[in-house]
């Protein structure tokens, strides 16, 4: 597992350490930096796979380094406090890798597919990419893997990924039928929802199912870690808080997350989880991100208590537009 992750000079962070727990929520205004994480633990992934770490369309390391410093630095720290160090100083990068074990990185990025009617299938891979090409080839692959007991909605027909990836659904879009059917002379999958092609469906559904689809098949590994943009995108409010509660869920059993959102509902559903499950506000720690006059990433800690409350006063902005928009309305 990853536990710790420091950006020294890097994109709007001049030096912050980020300490990185089984649910590590990112929330902030936009372009604060939240972005910046995955992009750096993406960087990391790259960089033990020997290839580099520069991000495709991300620009030249210089691009990436903070306007107040000469270089930057990523360093990630496993939890045998082993790690690895990504510098650039003048496009010139160098990794030092000091036997860090990493786990398996799943991502699904905010610019996901939306409702298509056909999607691509991978002959090179039984993975899903970033943004939910080979989603279909994906759930078929792993369809009849049992999952963890604990994953297993309790309206499921079975232990499979399959049975449970409709159940969880379901949770989204009471009584939908998820189907899908694969093409693989052609390289493309069509997905169904109550046999009607997915154009004709709601956009919800379509940007939710990748995020059910990732974060059980990330379950099935001992070691993994699921980076997501924007997971509650085109949910209803309802809908949000049950995706919360659903993550948590599975950063409670063994799947590591990282979770970059604006929705108070998704935070509710985690708040919802903590309380019905006391022990999981250790598990849990969130990041409120905001620039300050220089532009550079402040961040501050919000953690829960055992009751799902905040420990320690939140900052302005932080999931309070609701309050503020009710006492401009009642007063």
């Amino acid at each position: 597992m990853i536990t710790r992750i420091e950006l020294d000079g890097f994109k709007s962070f001049e030096k912050k350490n980020l300490d990185l727990r089984p649910f590590t929520l990112l929330t902030g205004l936009n372009s604060s930096g939240k972005s910046s994480v995955i992009q750096a633990l993406l960087m990391v992934e790259r960089a033990t796979k020997g290839n580099g770490f520069l991000l495709d369309d991300h620009g030249t390391g210089r691009e990436l380094t903070n306007t107040y410093a000469p270089a930057f630095n990523i360093t990630a720290f496993d939890d045998r406090n082993k790690s690895i160090s990504l510098h650039n100083e003048n496009d010139r990068q160098t990794i030092l890798n000091e036997g860090i074990t990493m786990p398996d990185i799943f991502y699904s990025e905010a610019g996901r597919y939306g409702s298509q009617s056909s999607i691509k299938v991978f002959n090179s891979t039984a993975e899903m990419d970033s943004k939910g090409g080979n989603l279909l080839k994906c759930i078929d692959t792993y369809a009849d893997e049992p999952l963890n007991n604990k994953l297993i909605h309790p309206n499921a027909q079975g232990e499979t990924l399959m049975f449970n990836l409709k159940a969880w659904l379901d949770i989204i879009s009471p009584g939908v039928n998820f189907t899908y059917e694969l093409q693989r002379l052609s390289d493309q999958s069509f997905p169904y929802f109550d046999e009607h092609r997915a154009t004709n469906v709601g956009f919800g559904l379509s940007y939710t199912l990748p995020i059910i689809a990732i974060l059980l098949r990330a379950s099935l590994l001992n070691d993994s870690l699921v980076l997501l943009e924007n997971p509650e995108a085109h949910l209803h409010p309802k809908g949000q808080t049950e995706i919360g509660k659903f993550i948590a869920l599975c950063a409670d059993n063994g799947v590591n997350v990282v979770v970059e959102t604006h929705s108070d509902h998704l935070f509710d559903g985690i708040r919802i989880y903590t309380k019905q499950h006391p022990a999981f506000a250790e598990e849990f720690i969130s990041y409120w991100f905001e620039q300050d006059e220089r532009k550079n990433t402040k961040a501050d800690i919000i953690t829960l208590n055992k009751d799902g409350k905040y420990t320690n006063d939140t900052p302005s902005g932080f999931f309070d537009q609701f309050e503020i928009d009710a006492e401009t309305l009642l007063f």
